[in-house]
């Protein structure tokens, strides 16, 4: 452990040891196997019925703030974090968008676009589709930097876009040149 100077505050020292501690059996996670990870984690993502929705953030934000871990962990979840990234309240939907655009292979954000672009077919089908999930589908494939996928899924559905949170067709032809940019 770090020793820091006797002249920080008492709260400094309890908070840089409390830090280190964390830090620590967060490396130890890490090296736990796959498969537990993957369980430790779909337990909190995928328990849409008994979800606790601060627990749930807080799982969330781990995976979006964490860069000490290889991302091995955001790929066994991706799915789960996915629907939650179009389906869940606007705090925790960002922070999944954030913790999923730590996937940098093209590949990976291939699979996620495809997700995404199953997930709001589901959505369509239904009685009365949530224009949230389509609002926020056209955000997760802008921040993953998907330009064919986002050209193609704005187009498809800019009206239900709209509905949401009244990104218009202005909005979202500058969010494809932005793309188109990169």
């Amino acid at each position: 452990m770090i020793e820091f100077s006797r002249d920080h505050s008492s709260a400094w020292m309890e908070m840089m040891s409390a830090y280190q501690v964390f830090r620590v059996k967060l490396l130890d996670w890490a090296h736990e196997p796959d498969q537990i990870k993957q369980t430790d984690l779909l337990l909190e993502l995928d328990s849409w019925e008994n979800r606790d929705l601060h627990r749930r953030m807080l799982v969330v934000d781990l995976l979006r703030s964490t860069e000490m871990w290889d991302k091995k962990a955001l790929l066994l979840v991706q799915k789960e974090l996915t629907a939650i990234a179009l389906q869940e309240q606007d705090e925790i939907a960002a922070y999944a968008r954030m913790a999923l655009s730590k996937l940098k292979d093209q590949s990976e954000r291939c699979t996620i676009a495809d997700e995404v672009l199953r997930l709001v077919a589901v959505e369509k089908e239904k009685a009365k589709p949530d224009p949230v999930v389509f609002h926020n589908g056209c955000l997760l494939l802008y921040d993953l930097h998907c330009e064919a996928e986002f050209s193609q899924y704005a187009d498809r559905y800019a009206n239900l876009i709209e509905q949401a949170y009244g990104l218009d067709g202005k909005d979202l032809a500058d969010m494809k040149k932005t793309l188109s940019q990169i």
